[in-house]
């Protein structure tokens, strides 16, 4: 049964590193350049509900989320800051 488990998780992980792939690229300007992180951030609330609903655990999405996107984490972490220090 466990086995089972592993091999739904891990397409569930690899759906959703696809995803992240496709969300970045629709958030990204032209030539690559910039990433629009507000339009980037509705899309990452809307996969982290996905994959809530999907059963996959927060964690695992952040997870995927700082290996492709570190720079998304960095803007996520300054903007708590922000509003903590408002």
């Amino acid at each position: 049964m466990d086995n089972k488990f592993d091999n739904d998780l891990s397409v569930l992980i690899k759906k959703y590193k696809a995803e992240i792939e496709e969300i970045l690229i629709e958030c990204e300007h032209v030539y690559r350049s910039t990433i629009d992180y507000e339009l980037l951030d509705g899309r990452v609330i809307e996969l982290l509900d996905a994959a809530k609903d999907d059963g996959l655990e927060e964690k695992i999405i952040w997870d995927l989320i700082h290996s492709q996107i570190p720079s998304y984490v960095n803007y996520i972490n300054f903007k708590i800051t922000s509003k903590k220090s408002a």
